[in-house]
């Protein structure tokens, strides 16, 4: 049996301070790596020279999207039966890890992942603590639903796991190691814990996961919510620690220590876990009578602080009609039923705030609010003093949610997908069809509504707001029924990229960039429908009518685009303002 090689991967940018001591320690090992690939996309701080100064360093100098790609395009390339990735700001521990982790490979269990303990510095060098590590690789596929517990460098996998669990995921910027090692156990790849300390890590102000703690839990929460179908309630603490006072207790910044509100804290804590696993699935989940560990510990912890599912409603068999004292209604390929009283308490309370909208509204013009990529070239400052309706993943972008009056969603897959997001958002009313309830939770700011998809425009709001192919045909009801006299468009580019023969409402999914949304991570990783801008166009003009039999006006101020069902004019001259220099 020939000897086992190992191949070293290395994604770098302007890393040049600790980028010497990452090589080095490559370097230094008693077993040389058949290559060590270094990626680098377009360092300004001498980073490139640097590399250039280790003989046994490949240097890739090309543009990647990120980690993820440079990392991805490494494992393709690479040539030795075992993979090293490490990152330019970290190092491996002793010269000898290597030699040791190649030899606990060629034992005859074969392992897949072998990996070990790790070390944490500040950015001068200086030890913070050790890592954690769980040193028992039976209980990963437990554990990993409710930490890490594994350091990144201080890991070696085969080159054959790639090819069994797939790449990372590119739309994966805070865990993609996280979310690789979750893949690795999801299809039962043998991992072995060696005692030793196979690395040292860098936390310091550039780090992602330390400089931008809040977005790196969104995405874990994110990643654990989708791989195990519920955010574990230890997760779930940490996020409200840090979003009650700025720090965790795992990476804690400014030396913070302890909780400086109880209330502030718990107040979090419940808002999280109702928004991700208070909605009717993962609950259920939770209460299953085969629930795992981890599951009846955040269920016990939902119990503890009496937050408990969040609709009073449950999936029905698809050909029933009607059940006693229940609303029916079909999403997709399921039928849910929902508690009449409290649907009709809920219709009740979005009557009143919208009556008393009507009644205190002092614009005559709203602004409906495409995602296109288009809106990119639009002056969204001019939106100040508007008053304006986002939808689906606008949240995305803070430059544009900051203007948000009202926030619509009716696809159930955008509904299902960002359900947690869309149950955290304040400061805007969010208008949804009430039977979104399974997975859109009430709160004081959200109002439901009854909403039948029919290819029809419904002047009374009150009666129906009808959603057929498009949410902005639900946003043109709102607008109608609140009153607006002109409704001005923008972000409208009304075509997309998407594949050939696709027909509408096909399910595609995408890990790449979204090439048809202003902000290129809208839907990217996520499941979305295929469109059919005929039939949009279609409702389009069904509202042109309403809204011109009744002497009010819709203006497309979109720029450029394809939509030219509609008057057109800039967005500045639209609104009637000085456009800005």
């Amino acid at each position: 049996m020939s000897e086992l090689t190992i191949s070293v991967i290395t994604p770098s940018f302007n890393q040049a301070d600790f980028l010497p001591d990452c090589l080095e320690s490559v370097e230094s090992q008693t077993v040389k790596p058949v290559e060590h690939l270094v990626f680098d996309p377009g360092s300004t701080d001498g980073s490139r020279d640097i590399a250039k100064r280790f003989a046994g360093v490949t240097l890739v100098e090309e543009q990647d999207e990120g980690q993820s790609e440079a990392v991805n395009k490494g494992l393709k390339r690479a040539k030795g039966d075992i993979i090293a990735w490490i990152n330019s700001d970290d190092e491996y521990a002793e010269e000898t890890v290597f030699e040791g982790v190649l030899s606990r490979f060629g034992e005859e269990d074969a392992p897949d992942i072998v990996y070990g303990r790790g070390v944490y510095l500040d950015g001068n060098g200086d030890k913070l603590r050790d890592a954690y590590v769980n040193t028992n690789p039976a209980t990963l596929s437990e554990r990993l639903q409710h930490e890490v517990g594994l350091m990144q460098p201080a890991m070696f996998f085969r080159r054959s796991v790639v090819d069994r669990v797939g790449y990372l995921r590119v739309d994966r910027h805070y865990t993609l190691d996280y979310e690789f090692w979750i893949r690795c156990i999801k299809e039962k790849m043998r991992f072995v814990f060696v005692d030793s300390v196979f690395a040292r890590a860098r936390y310091h102000e550039a780090n992602k996961t330390f400089g931008s703690r809040g977005n790196s839990y969104l995405e874990i929460c994110s990643v654990v919510k989708e791989h195990f179908g519920y955010v574990h309630c230890n997760w779930l603490q940490r996020y409200a620690e840090y979003l009650s006072d700025g720090h965790d207790g795992v990476v804690k910044t400014g030396g913070n220590s302890g909780l400086r509100s109880q209330a502030d804290f718990e107040k979090s804590y419940k808002r999280l876990l109702a928004a991700y696993n208070g909605v009717y699935d993962t609950f259920a989940q939770l209460a299953a009578e085969r629930a795992g560990k981890g599951e009846q510990t955040t269920l016990a912890e939902m119990k503890r602080l009496e937050v408990g599912l969040q609709t009073p409603c449950y999936p029905i068999e698809l050909n029933r009609e009607w059940v006693s004292g229940q609303t029916c209604y079909t999403v997709a390929d399921r039928r849910w039923a929902f508690d009449s009283a409290w649907k009709d308490a809920e219709i009740q309370k979005s009557h009143k705030f919208l009556r008393s909208e009507i009644a205190k509204r002092k614009n005559e013009t709203c602004v409906i609010v495409g995602n296109g990529p288009s809106l990119n070239l639009e002056d969204l400052t001019l939106l100040e003093g508007e008053d304006v309706i986002v939808s689906n993943n606008s949240f995305l972008s803070d430059a544009l949610f900051q203007y948000a009056k009202y926030y619509t969603v009716v696809n159930y897959k955008v509904a299902e997908q960002s359900s947690a997001r869309i149950n955290q958002l304040s400061g805007v009313a969010k208008v949804f069809p009430y039977w979104l309830s399974y997975c859109l939770n009430a709160c004081d700011s959200t109002y439901f509504m009854d909403a039948i998809g029919y290819p029809e425009f419904s002047t009374d709001m009150f009666k129906n707001m009808s959603w057929r192919h498009t949410v902005t045909f639900f946003n043109m009801h709102l607008a109608y029924g609140l009153g607006y006299k002109k409704v001005v468009m923008i972000g409208f580019d009304h075509s997309y990229t998407q594949p050939e023969g696709v027909k509408e409402e096909e399910v595609i999914l995408d890990y790449n960039k979204d090439k048809n949304h202003f902000i290129d991570t809208y839907f990217q990783g996520q499941e979305w429908q295929a469109a059919d801008v005929g039939m949009m166009e279609a409702m389009y003009r069904l509202a042109k009518d309403a809204f011109e039999s009744d002497g009010r006006t819709i203006v497309n101020a979109t720029t450029g685009g394809m939509l030219n069902l509609f008057e057109r004019k800039p967005l500045a001259d639209a609104l009637g303002k000085r456009r800005n220099a």
